[in-house]
Parts: C-alpha cells; sequence; structure tokens
C-alpha cells in the first residue's frame, strides 16, 4: 500500500472563531472549495459531532474522483478536529487552529494509506502524482476560503515543507 504524510499549513488573517466556523460548515466546501465534488452526512454523531461520519469527493489535476469517508473522533472548539478516513484512503486526518493576535494558523496533518489495487502499483512517480494532486486540493481551499470569509488566507505549505528539508 502506497502511505502519505501530508502537511498543509494555510495562514488566516481572521480569529480562530471564525476560521472554524467557515472549515466546521462542511455541506458548503463545495460552494467555495474548488475540486470538492460532494459532501454528504452518513451519520449525524452525538451533540458533540464525535461520531459524525461524512462522505466527500474529491477531483484535482487528474481526472479521477478521490471519494472517501471521515469519521469525527474529536471536536475541541476552536482548535482541533481529528478524524479517521476509510475508502479510498484510510488513515487520520487532524486540523489544528491556533490563533495568535487575530491571525490564525490551520494546519491539516493526513496520515494515509491508498486501498485501490491502481493507486499501489509500483510506478515510480505515484506518488509524487499523488502529492501533486493533494497540494493543488488544498491550495484551492486556501484561495476558496479567501472568498468564503472576506479575509485573506495565504497557502504556506511551501515553505513549511522547505524548512523541514
Amino acid at each position: 500500500m502506497g502511505h502519505y504524510r501530508f502537511i498543509t499549513e494555510w495562514q488566516a488573517d481572521a480569529p480562530a472563531e471564525q476560521v472554524w466556523d467557515v472549515l466546521l460548515d462542511y455541506r458548503r466546501w463545495p460552494t467555495w472549495w474548488r475540486g470538492f465534488r460532494s459532501v454528504e452526512q452518513l451519520a449525524p454523531g452525538d451533540p458533540s459531532g464525535r461520531g459524525m461520519r461524512i462522505r466527500q469527493a474529491w477531483r484535482s489535476l487528474i481526472p479521477y474522483t478521490l471519494t472517501f469517508d471521515l469519521e469525527i473522533l474529536g471536536l475541541q472548539r476552536p482548535g482541533l478536529v481529528r478524524g479517521r478516513a476509510s475508502g479510498a484512503v484510510e488513515g487520520d486526518c487532524t486540523w489544528t487552529l491556533e490563533e495568535q493576535a487575530g491571525r490564525t494558523t490551520v494546519r491539516f496533518l493526513m496520515d494515509v494509506r491508498t486501498t485501490r489495487w491502481w493507486m499501489n502499483l509500483p510506478v515510480p512517480f505515484a506518488g509524487r502524482i499523488f502529492a501533486w494532486n493533494y497540494d493543488a486540493i488544498m491550495r484551492w481551499g486556501a484561495e476558496g476560503m479567501t472568498g468564503a470569509m472576506g479575509r485573506p488566507v495565504v497557502d504556506a505549505t511551501a515553505r513549511l515543507n522547505l524548512a523541514g528539508a
């Protein structure tokens, strides 16, 4: 199986509460987040949101729609969402929001394995293609969130990855 660990970082010129409200309104993602084909709730979870399951379909730069479910394992307003993915990808997903002086750093960690046989063929560049598509979706997310909030959101992922090199 292909194993991938992605870290995305956005810098939002907004308080964490505002960023939280936009991110947690998953039903609206397809209206502002390019690449999201659909998001549907499969199970509501408890009153805190724990146990909620959503199915999301992404389509990026290559003509394939990646569909997977996300079960919410924990929510702590306004700073943490933990989930577990299943379907085309399986693994852990974590959003953290950290506010400092009215500016919020959003970090998304995705630690997943691909489950479709063709995604796991021993093709030397397959990992780069998967990463390229993921990066595009997340860049589009930052761009779309800028419009959804009416405040600048910058995808700082490249700087983050360079710092870790």
